[in-house]
């Protein structure tokens, strides 16, 4: 075998590995459970849409948000939905260790409130609007990436913390308890 079949070889070996790791990290080790995760956040999104939609509104929503963060006003339950959805894509990222179905799983959320503007009526100017199903995906959608997306990349990494975390002590710890 010549040195430059020998380099080929090990150059698609190392693209193989690359690209099992780069799968590993989107989709995760748990390919049943990373599909049941997505689906739970597609369902979770609807429920989101639904419920706020005939409660609170989305434009509440909003305003809470954007008086918690501009400081004119603090409200704890902003804070408090914010670390729900963080612990939930660190506990997503434990149980599937894939970055995408984390990443569904918190977006469904801001995805849903954004969702849940289908139907409603502004105004603009002396018009009367209702809004789209496209309008409210778009909404559902931006508001997915600009707010699920920093939240499920902080919890991804908390998760995938505590998953490395409690791989590397199980070994070191002693006997494990076993109960009965």
């Amino acid at each position: 075998m010549s040195s430059n079949d020998s380099r080929r070889r090990k150059l698609r070996e190392s693209g193989r590995s690359l690209v099992s790791t780069v799968l590993s990290w989107l989709v995760g080790n748990r390919p049943a459970r990373s599909m049941a995760t997505v689906f739970l956040a597609a369902v979770l999104g609807l429920a989101v849409a639904v419920g706020v939609g005939t409660t609170i509104g989305s434009d509440r929503i909003a305003a809470l948000v954007v008086e918690t963060w501009t400081g004119t006003e603090f409200h704890v339950e902003v804070v408090v939905a914010t670390s729900l959805l963080v612990g939930v894509g660190a506990l997503g990222a434990a149980v599937t260790s894939g970055f995408l179905p984390t990443f569904a799983l918190v977006a469904s959320v801001p995805f849903g409130v954004g969702l849940a503007r289908y139907g409603t009526v502004y105004a603009v100017e002396q018009f009367t609007m209702v809004v789209s199903l496209p309008e409210a995906i778009a909404d559902g959608t931006g508001a997915a990436l600009v707010v699920g997306l920093p939240l499920a990349v902080l919890g991804y990494l908390v998760g995938a913390s505590l998953r490395r975390i409690a791989g590397s002590t199980r070994g070191r710890s002693g006997p494990r308890f076993r109960p009965g």
